[in-house]
């Protein structure tokens, strides 16, 4: 992801491993001829394991955003992230009723840019949603794609439950509950981002009532506001988009 959302990624390997053995996905550009029975893969790389009309939008979008980091240096990015994270952790650890994961010892052992936590009483997916709702505040919540690791870390928490995994209403509370919230820091973050997700959290600390009430779980984990809503056209409507671009309204060009 690396700062350019909708890149197609970088696959490095040795290039004999990737010639022996057949692409897996099928697709236009990837093959030199097709008949009936058979066909021909290309004969070299990257063609034949790009398939299909490639992204060439995100490709570029890559390309730019690895040259500007190397241009800041990634020792500074580093830095500066070490430096965020260490404000967080300090501060969010002063917060009776926060549960942070992972050794917040950096000299010891050393972290990435992120922090996962749970608050005492809230749900992750309840937290995440008031943050970003009441606060301003992008975090992201549940698994992070570690299931089974995540499961391991919250094993005590989810054992106090005493729920049975196959009753299939145990299942939804399960997951309400089977989760972290995670900040990230990167290079557009600075200290007022810190400040805003600490005085996030020390205000749901301090007004948990409020926040169950004013939320209802849905399914997956998600929480959702009872009476705040926000028209999808409010955030984005692409017809305006393109005729502010164009400018003029509809019908005058």
């Amino acid at each position: 992801k690396i700062y350019a959302p909708g890149s197609p990624g970088v696959v490095v390997g040795r290039r004999d491993l990737l010639d022996a053995v057949e692409p897996e996905t099928y697709g236009g550009g990837m093959v030199e001829d097709v008949y009936l029975h058979e066909y021909s893969l290309a004969a070299g790389l990257p063609e034949r394991e790009e398939a299909g009309t490639p992204n060439i939008v995100g490709a570029v979008l890559l390309a730019a955003v690895l040259a500007i980091l190397d241009r800041v240096g990634m020792d500074a990015v580093h830095a500066r992230e070490q430096r965020l994270l260490r404000q967080a952790l300090e501060r969010l650890g002063r917060l009776p009723g926060v549960r942070l994961y992972g050794d917040t010892d950096l000299e010891a052992v050393p972290r990435t840019g992120t922090v996962s936590f749970n608050l005492q009483g809230l749900d992750h997916g309840l937290v995440a949603a008031a943050l970003n709702d009441y606060h301003n505040v992008a975090v992201r919540n549940e698994c992070f794609c570690a299931q089974p690791y995540v499961r391991e870390m919250l094993k005590s928490e989810l054992w106090d439950l005493d729920l049975d995994p196959d009753d299939p209403a145990a299942r939804e509370l399960i997951k309400l509950k089977q989760g972290m919230v995670r900040a990230s820091f990167g290079l557009y973050n600075t200290e007022a981002d810190v400040d805003a997700l600490c005085e996030g959290v020390a205000d749901l600390l301090a007004r948990p009532g409020f926040f169950r009430a004013s939320y209802r779980p849905g399914k997956g984990g998600d929480y959702h506001h009872r009476s705040f809503r926000v028209p999808s056209g409010a955030l984005f409507d692409p017809v305006a988009e393109v005729e502010a671009a164009l400018g003029g309204s509809p019908g005058s060009r």
